[in-house]
């Protein structure tokens, strides 16, 4: 099942780079892909990870890079807040997604056999704490993604010179519309479940949450991609 998600974050991640890298090439040395974008008017590049100084030679039609130098003066910050800060996000975020999908699923057995939501004994005394539960954690994950996406600028600007890298411009990008999805579904999670229970009785609760959980999806696999690109650019490949 894991490897299936794997497989699944990956095709996500590659429709993403074929949009934003364009035509990409690997560094010779810790084979990270980049993209031709990242390279300088000279036809050089500094690799994020390893800090070789990578150049590009055309021969026959095709671009082949060649090592000719290490950036040895990179700078090496002590507290790298960066790294840390994305733990918050990537833990929290997938279990209040969890706990929604409880919540949601009790509340569609009860609409489907009628069940009084009083009489039930996990919706009156487990799912309202469970609700609460989700909503901290909901806002822990975004509150701390705001946090994270700073101090990912700031490393950027400071560790890696603030060049250009279409790797940081899509984690970038994804980080903030991360935060914007996130923002949404804080608004709409206290209207989609109370007291602890979607209320299926009114119709128009059905696509409230259907968009609810359209844009959980698409919150978890932003998480997914940022994760995966983010483990590529500090391990490599």
């Amino acid at each position: 099942m894991i490897s299936d998600l794997m497989k699944l974050v990956d095709k996500f991640v590659g429709g993403f780079k074929k949009r934003l890298y364009g035509k990409t090439f690997f560094c010779p040395v810790c084979h990270l892909e980049l993209s031709y974008y990242d390279v300088d008017v000279n036809g050089n590049l500094v690799c994020p990870l390893c800090g070789v100084v990578i150049e590009l030679h055309e021969t026959y039609g095709h671009s082949i890079p060649i090592v000719n130098d290490v950036e040895i003066n990179r700078a090496q910050p002590k507290k790298r807040l960066h790294p840390l800060a994305t733990h918050f996000p990537i833990g929290l975020f997938p279990l209040a997604f969890l706990g929604a999908l409880i919540i949601t699923i009790a509340s569609a057995y009860i609409k489907a056999s009628g069940t009084n939501s009083l009489e039930c004994g996990f919706c009156r005394d487990i799912s309202p704490v469970l609700d609460n539960i989700t909503w901290i954690f909901l806002f822990i994950a975004v509150l701390s993604s705001g946090f994270t996406f700073l101090t990912g600028f700031l490393d950027w600007k400071q560790r890696y010179g603030g060049r250009p890298y279409r790797v940081i411009t899509l984690k970038l990008v994804l980080s903030g519309l991360f935060i914007g999805i996130g923002i949404v579904i804080l608004i709409l999670h206290p209207v989609v479940f109370t007291a602890g229970v979607i209320p299926f009785e009114n119709p128009v609760m059905i696509p409230v949450t259907f968009v609810y959980f359209v844009l959980m999806g698409s919150a978890m696999f932003m998480l997914a991609t940022l994760g995966h690109v983010g483990g590529y650019l500090v391990f490599g490949k």
